[in-house]
């Protein structure tokens, strides 16, 4: 007798085990399931004028003799910075600057906010946009309708 028993609660045991290990009711012996991170530099410069191609807008990267960019004091922490012409004003276009870190994004950010509280120099960031790891500066020549489609193109870049 006491071997039917035995029998009865090794099957019930078998039957119960997948409800115990996966949860039942969101109940689970391991808790809750973590998400895996993404790390921080999720894009790079080509990302961002792939997503500029999609969206339709016509942008060619500049020479490499017109790639340093005589900064105002910016900082000097980045991954890579890619100066581009906007056919529709070039040779005026922008920088797409990316960041490995999330101190490096902290410090343009904030250098950025302070020209843009200076009443001098407001003008040339009146269009710059962040994603994740990536700063999107663009010439303040455009029009708003015209920075406002670099922005969603930013903006839907898909990881």
């Amino acid at each position: 007798m006491s071997k039917r028993y035995l029998l009865s609660l090794l099957i019930a045991t078998l039957l119960l085990l997948p409800l115990l290990l996966t949860g039942c009711g969101g109940v689970s012996l391991f808790g809750p399931p973590t998400a895996t991170p993404l790390p921080f530099n999720l894009f790079t410069p080509q990302d961002v004028f792939n997503a500029f191609t999609t969206a339709g807008l016509d942008t060619a990267i500049a020479p490499d003799d017109e790639q340093i960019v005589a900064g105002r004091d910016d900082p000097a922490d980045y991954d890579e910075r890619v100066v581009f012409h906007i056919a529709s004003i070039a040779p005026l276009g922008g920088q797409v600057i990316t960041f490995e870190t999330a101190d490096q994004l902290a410090a343009w950010q904030a250098y950025i906010e302070s020209l843009r509280n200076n009443s001098s120099t407001r003008r040339g960031v009146v269009y710059v946009y962040f994603r994740n790891n990536v700063m999107v500066q663009l010439n303040s020549s455009l029009t708003n309708a015209q920075a406002e489609a670099f922005r969603e193109a930013l903006e839907d870049m898909t990881f």
